[in-house]
């Protein structure tokens, strides 16, 4: 028995994951990504396509994002390399690599700022 396309389309809402993006101009963005997605890809494709210059293998910093408390809360926290990235750019507590974060259906709603360049 196979997926309906009234079935198809509504699972096809539930992998759509909503973000709020603030640019480093400060411009507010909505941008809809899918369940699985990491986030800087999501944002290279959505708001700034130098973000992750090093192509998400954390030697860059490039791709640093604020996060809301309470959604940094519910991630999994950094990995080693990921906190001693985030300790060398001097990043701020509610900071992460958003090259190390993958977007899932707890990310809806998620509200995250793309640090200025330095």
């Amino acid at each position: 028995m196979g997926v309906d396309q009234d079935q198809s389309m509504e699972l096809q809402k539930l992998a759509d994951v909503k973000l709020i993006i603030t640019d480093r101009a400060g411009e507010v963005r909505n941008v809809t990504a899918q369940s699985g997605d990491v986030l800087m890809q999501v944002l290279r494709e959505h708001v700034d396509l130098t973000l992750g210059t090093c192509g998400g293998a954390i030697s860059c910093g490039t791709c640093l994002v604020t996060l809301s408390p309470q959604w940094l809360a519910s991630l999994p926290a950094a990995s080693d390399d990921e906190a001693e990235m985030l300790e060398a750019l001097d990043a701020g507590a509610f900071s992460r690599l958003s090259c190390q974060l993958a977007v899932d259906a707890a990310a809806d709603g998620m509200e995250a700022t793309i640090a200025p360049e330095e």
